[in-house]
């Protein structure tokens, strides 16, 4: 039996430090398939183009990124695009700045995904609306995922308990709530991440005065499956 400790372990790694040559860091949470780094990339700093096996999305949190992604290189600031770099496409970075960038990447190969992206490797985005009253939410659509930005009101602003069929992924990028998945509850902060498998209970809460704001990524879609649907039959 699983004790509250390989619980909160499970739905909420403790991230581990990787420190580049180049001053790069970055700390990783790993859940299965599945690997969330919370980057920072100091001033002036290149991040030299590489790739592999795994699929990799990302979008910047704070400052400006020159980013690319095979042979299309664009500017991204703070959650106004994201990026797919397919497996085996090259993909590298350049802080071209004075000050300190912080993003997000997730790596992930899963048997029986098929991992596409827009021509560009870019994605604009799709949608800005409400999800519940006060709640305001961005998306950003592939046919294979979806990334939501989310608001969460304070002074108990909520996302009610609820399951569903897509794998889910969550990171603190401001403020704090609380957040709890299959009766395992932990108060996210800056960078903290969560891990929920379909079908796995979970809600969130804000105590507190501010705001807060998370990353949440769908496996598939959740929000937007007519988009996804579209873009399948596109391709086929």
């Amino acid at each position: 039996m699983k004790t509250e400790q390989d619980l909160q372990e499970l739905y909420f790694p403790t991230p581990k430090l990787i420190e580049w040559d180049n001053g790069v860091r970055q700390y990783s949470s790993v859940r299965g398939d599945t690997e969330v780094l919370l980057s920072y990339v100091p001033p002036h700093t290149n991040v030299e183009p590489h790739q592999h096996k795994e699929v990799q999305i990302g979008l910047v949190v704070s400052g400006e990124l020159s980013m690319t992604v095979g042979d299309v290189t664009r500017k991204m600031t703070a959650l106004e695009s994201a990026y797919i770099a397919p497996p085996n496409v090259p993909h590298g970075a350049r802080n071209e700045t004075d000050q300190e960038v912080i993003a997000i990447d997730i790596k992930r190969l899963k048997a029986g995904e098929t991992y596409t992206s827009p021509e560009d490797y870019f994605l604009n985005i799709f949608k800005t609306r409400d999800l519940l009253p006060g709640m305001e939410v961005t998306f950003f659509v592939e046919d294979w995922v979806e990334i939501m930005l989310a608001n969460i009101p304070g002074n108990g602003g909520e996302m009610p308990f609820h399951k569903h069929r897509n794998e889910q992924i969550g990171i603190c990028i401001g403020g704090g709530y609380d957040m709890t998945i299959e009766g395992c509850k932990v108060d996210m902060t800056f960078g903290t991440a969560y891990f929920c498998d379909p079908r796995e209970d979970h809600g969130a809460i804000n105590r507190f005065e501010k705001d807060s704001k998370s990353v949440n990524i769908f496996f598939p879609p959740r929000y937007n499956r007519a988009k996804a649907k579209k873009l399948e039959a596109k391709e086929s």
